[in-house]
């Protein structure tokens, strides 16, 4: 590009030289202004093009898949991906994806307080579902709510268990699709999956608010209230 003394000079050597027809006199000043901003274009062009996928909205899922109470963190495990699954392919909340983050906790306190310290050093992971028993739920929750992360508590009403018999077929059908041996749904299904919809209610009306946290979470699961296949749910 041209600095104040070579634009004088030109001046000086050309003083009668005038542009052709069609071509401003900046144009033949400045032959170098065009391919400037064709440059600046093109960077701003792939810089947008390069731009990825909005970043996705952790749940994190905790439950017992080892141990004693394996088959509780199995049916719960289903039931979740089914769930993700069917809110990503519907658009998932605000375009971006729903990622599902399971823990295991074996049932076992020490592992419940690890599971849960783990989700709560992840800034992505906005809420969290699990734990199933009582005492696992107790000694993970403290950690939660000292991090601010939104705990729906599983084990106590409203989400503690449902004949599956009671289930919609179609759901069943859904459920032992997603698993590898089409299994069927059992009594911890139906909770699991009404918990991951009223925290895709929570996540959609915190987007309508402004932004998707742990704080906006929180504030969108109080008072709400989704009607799931297990009936109304809501957090405790």
């Amino acid at each position: 590009m041209w600095n104040g003394a070579a634009r004088n000079r030109a001046k000086l050597t050309f003083p009668l030289t005038f542009p052709a027809e069609g071509r401003s006199r900046s144009d033949d000043q400045f032959p170098g202004k065009s391919f400037f901003l064709l440059f600046v274009l093109s960077i701003l062009t792939s810089l947008t093009a390069c731009r990825g996928p909005a970043p996705a909205v952790k749940i994190g899922l905790v439950a017992p898949f080892e141990g004693r109470a394996r088959a509780v963190g199995y049916d719960a495990n289903y039931a979740a991906r089914l769930a993700v699954r069917e809110i990503n392919e519907s658009g998932g909340v605000a375009g971006r994806d729903v990622e599902l983050v399971a823990v295991d906790d074996s049932g076992e306190l020490d592992l419940a307080r690890q599971a849960a310290a783990s989700l709560v050093v992840d800034p992505a992971v906005v809420a969290v579902v699990g734990h199933w028993q009582e005492e696992t739920t107790a000694v993970a929750r403290t950690l939660y709510e000292d991090n601010d992360l939104p705990l729906i508590a599983t084990g106590p009403a409203p989400f503690d268990t449902l004949d599956p018999g009671l289930l919609p077929q179609v759901l069943v059908e859904k459920y032992a699709a997603i698993t590898p041996f089409e299994e069927m749904a059992g009594p911890y299904a139906g909770p699991t999956y009404d918990a991951f919809y009223l925290l895709f209610m929570a996540l959609e009306l915190a987007e309508s608010r402004g932004h998707i946290s742990r704080e906006s979470v929180a504030e969108s699961l109080e008072g709400l209230q989704y009607d799931g296949v297990t009936g109304p749910v809501f957090q405790p």
